[in-house]
């Protein structure tokens, strides 16, 4: 009964909200002579959600489909377990694509951002639009793109995936 009615005040205050936890992982290359020459691993866990489904349901509001994100991203050569926040926009409807955008400190205390881009989303591509992210490292400071990248969500994780799920 108690579960019911945290439940239940959670939906009268609208604050009815999902989580799941991501790992992607790959390679980066820095861009001219922005870092070591050479693929490096880039990798990336985070957690994502929405604390407000109704809002996240709405197609006319401005929340439609945004997640918060929050974790920590490696950058081969820049950063290792850095914490990082962001958001995930889930732009199926708009873009057949999903944007990641998540900021960071690298080793030397610069802002830098991360704009992944899973595209071309069709449900008969899935298996690779789905699991495919192309990104690009910002440094924040200069303005500058510094470093290229294409990350995988591991089919293989699947499973891990679907369990992190959480209602709260």
């Amino acid at each position: 009964m108690e579960r019911l009615d945290i439940l239940r005040k959670m939906i009268e205050q609208r604050r009815l909200g999902f989580e799941l936890s991501e790992v992607m992982t790959g390679s980066h290359h820095f861009i001219g002579q922005a870092g070591p020459q050479g693929e490096q691993p880039m990798s990336f866990q985070v957690s994502w959600g929405t604390r407000h489904l109704l809002s996240w349901l709405n197609p006319l509001g401005a929340g439609f489909m945004s997640n918060h994100l929050e974790g920590t991203i490696s950058v081969g050569g820049l950063v290792d377990e850095a914490p990082c926040s962001g958001t995930l926009d889930l732009r199926y409807l708009q873009e057949g694509a999903l944007r990641y955008t998540i900021d960071f400190k690298g080793a030397d205390e610069r802002p830098y951002r991360y704009l992944g881009e899973k595209v071309d989303i069709r449900p008969w591509n899935l298996h690779t639009s789905h699991t495919t992210c192309f990104g690009t490292i910002t440094d924040l400071v200069s303005g500058q793109d510094i470093s290229k990248s294409i990350l995988y969500f591991k089919l293989g994780t699947l499973p891990a995936f679907l369990a992190s799920f959480r209602l709260g």
